[in-house]
């Protein structure tokens, strides 16, 4: 029977494709097979109560008929016992029309397909070339891809474009800008690229300090400029702030300001009155705070590169200033110090982050969670802040910051 005059259903095509799938996983579909082999598959894997005393007998006879039309086209050969189907083998000199029929590439061809487009893309970037010859390894060691080849490409084209992004864009308007759409990239591609990144990308810093899949995919897109809403600096204290084109912002302790990121960028330089410059990791606390002495940067959290830069920013031109930063007693507030220092090359050193604090406001402590205890013992090993961390683990106790800025208001 020829191949256009066999009409498939859903069931028919999902048998040959599980058939299929069992060669081309063999060692027969690569040629390194030295005995013959069968490939069955069984009926209850299509039709769950074929063989049942409670199947429907019109359905079991409708099931039978399509197995007995395969058959007939020469595709499968079907083990019946007492009338029953017991299993249906595959006729191996019939995979071209198991290919034709399904309108499927050949597994060997298709690995090649994806070979040649990986090695097309090599030499774009670092990154890029890691996930490329990855795959390309995966794929002669004959294990699958990651993605199919359309996915792979928008991924790649996604990973390329923000690589050479130097200014802040949203995530839907990337999405318009790739795809014409707003909502595409975060739907079909967002996930599958802050995996890549993250695997292949030198984030180990962040990976290792930001426990929130959430936050950390926002933080990585962070380091390509590439946003789910506009970004601002919060800060507060006395000082003067000069823009390039010669306008000039009085700051003053009681009132806060906000600067997003694009008139952060002309910023020609700051200048701080008070002594000392202190960060502070969550909103809550920034807000309470108030020091006549102290100029306050809120972080948000882990800090992106627009903070960085402008943290830099004010080192620069206030270089007899004390810098602290001020978050949780426990270990990601320690972890986010570390990654604050690492990211602006400035010395900061903890404030109200100690055993005193632990001590006062035990009242307000919470016992270590399984993952403050994976890092407490982590900043141990690497000897970084050894004494309080000892005694949260000792003691079993960590604390939120906005406990300490309620309870002082000042630090």
């Amino acid at each position: 029977m020829a191949d256009k005059q066999v009409k498939l259903n859903k069931r028919q095509k999902d048998v040959l494709k599980a058939l299929l799938d069992k060669l081309e996983k063999s060692k027969t579909y690569r040629g390194e097979n030295t005995v013959s082999q069968n490939f069955r598959v069984n009926p209850a894997d299509f039709f769950k109560e074929y063989d049942s005393d409670f199947a429907n007998l019109d359905d079991q006879d409708d099931f039978e008929r399509e197995l007995d039309t395969l058959e007939k086209a020469g595709l499968v050969t079907l083990f019946i016992e007492s009338g029953v189907i017991k299993s249906i083998d595959m006729v191996l000199s019939a995979q071209d029309k198991y290919y034709s029929l399904l309108e499927r590439i050949e597994l060997k061809q298709l690995e090649e397909m994806q070979i040649s487009m990986y090695k097309a893309f090599l030499g774009r970037n670092k990154l890029i070339d890691l996930f490329c010859n990855e795959q390309i390894a995966r794929l002669q060691g004959r294990k699958k891809a990651e993605y199919d080849i359309p996915i792979a490409k928008e991924v790649i084209g996604i990973i390329e474009y923000i690589s050479q992004n130097k200014e802040e864009i949203l995530e839907r308007e990337l999405s318009i800008e790739l795809f014409g759409d707003s909502k595409k990239f975060e739907k079909e591609y967002r996930n599958k690229v802050i995996t890549v990144l993250k695997k292949y990308g030198e984030f180990s810093d962040l990976v290792e300090n930001i426990p929130d899949d959430t936050e950390l995919g926002h933080a990585i897109l962070a380091e390509y400029n590439v946003f789910k809403n506009p970004t601002y600096v919060n800060f507060k204290g006395k000082g003067t702030i000069w823009v390039k084109d010669g306008e000039k912002l009085e700051l003053n302790t009681s009132m806060p300001v906000a600067i997003d990121s694009s008139t952060l960028e002309r910023i020609d330089s700051v200048m701080i009155k008070a002594q000392r410059i202190v960060t502070v990791e969550n909103l809550t606390s920034f807000n309470r705070l108030q020091d006549k002495n102290t100029f306050f940067i809120y972080l948000a959290g882990y800090h992106n590169t627009d903070k960085q830069n402008f943290i830099r920013k004010i080192a620069e031109t206030n270089l007899f200033k004390t810098w602290y930063h001020f978050g949780d007693i426990d270990p990601d507030g320690f972890y986010i110090l570390e990654h604050l220092k690492k990211k602006t090359g400035i010395a900061f050193s903890p404030l109200g982050m100690g055993i005193e604090e632990l001590t006062k406001y035990k009242e307000y402590c919470k016992p270590l969670e399984s993952n403050d205890l994976k890092k407490a013992k982590s900043l141990v090993d690497k000897g970084l802040y050894e004494d309080i961390v000892q005694y949260m683990l000792e003691n079993n106790v960590k604390l939120e910051q906005e406990v300490i800025s309620w309870k002082q208001l000042s630090i």
